[in-house]
């Protein structure tokens, strides 16, 4: 009886280990493994990985190598002809004398440029002075003009002309208003204006206004009675010159008239 428990509990006990093995088995992840070749690459330079890798062996074997060449050649002695000898010498002589002349003609430029540089030179000097002199005039004539226009006032001067060919009076009158201004003409001015001068017989300071003047002439052939009305506007702070041009008068006849001209400084 007690043998036959034993084997019972004993079936129980495998029976209760079978299914728990069988539940943990049933439970379990399965794995699987592959095992493949690998592929090698080829590395792209090989020659150089080589020499890379054995560089201390190779140069130590470039050291041991010597390369020694000899070079024979036989040659036999020819003549050379003269003339060859001739034209080097003449080729030798036509190169000296090319530099001769290039050193010639060098030399011949630079004298000119060096001319030329002084004349240059000279020239600028003589335009200074030039400049200088007209400086200087200008500076006088800046003066003479800053003189002459800051003292001026209104004035008249007259001239007289035309007496080419003619006989010359020896007294020219010259009335405005009652005032009489009388200019007697010495032979040598007379002269003058017989042969084709300029004589100024009046020059005094008058009011800015137009005025109307009698000009008359005495002398030999000449008519104390004849005058000759001549109008003339005189500007403010300005001189007026008066140019009576006697061209077409005629002392033994009637007067014609007169050319007159004027202008103003």
């Amino acid at each position: 009886m007690r043998t036959f428990l034993l084997m019972l509990l004993l079936i129980a006990a495998n029976t209760a280990s079978a299914v728990s093995q069988t539940a943990i088995d049933s439970t379990a992840v399965t794995e699987s493994i592959e095992v493949k070749r690998a592929e090698n690459k080829e590395p792209k330079h090989e020659s150089l990985k080589f020499l890379k890798d054995n560089r201390v062996f190779i140069r130590a074997q470039i050291d041991l190598l010597r390369v020694q060449t000899t070079r024979t050649q036989a040659e036999r002695a020819t003549v050379i002809d003269s003339r060859y000898l001739a034209l080097k010498e003449m080729s030798a002589a036509i190169a000296a004398a090319r530099d001769t002349v290039s050193a010639d003609s060098l030399l011949t430029a630079q004298r000119r440029l060096m001319t030329s540089v002084t004349e240059l030179g000279e020239l600028e000097r003589q335009m200074a002075k030039v400049e200088a002199l007209l400086a200087e005039h200008r500076t006088r004539l800046i003066a003479i003009e800053g003189d002459f226009l800051g003292h001026q006032e209104t004035a008249l001067v007259i001239v007289l002309r035309g007496f080419t060919g003619k006989h010359a009076p020896t007294t020219v009158v010259i009335a405005e208003e009652g005032e009489v201004v009388r200019v007697e003409l010495t032979p040598e001015q007379r002269t003058s204006l017989e042969q084709g001068g300029i004589a100024q017989v009046y020059h005094q300071f008058v009011e800015p206004r137009t005025h109307v003047f009698d000009v008359g002439f005495e002398g030999d052939g000449w008519p104390a009675a004849s005058t000759l009305p001549v109008t003339v506007d005189a500007v403010r702070d300005r001189l007026t010159f008066l140019s009576l041009d006697l061209s077409r008068l005629d002392p033994s006849g009637e007067a014609m008239g007169l050319l007159t001209d004027v202008w103003y400084r």
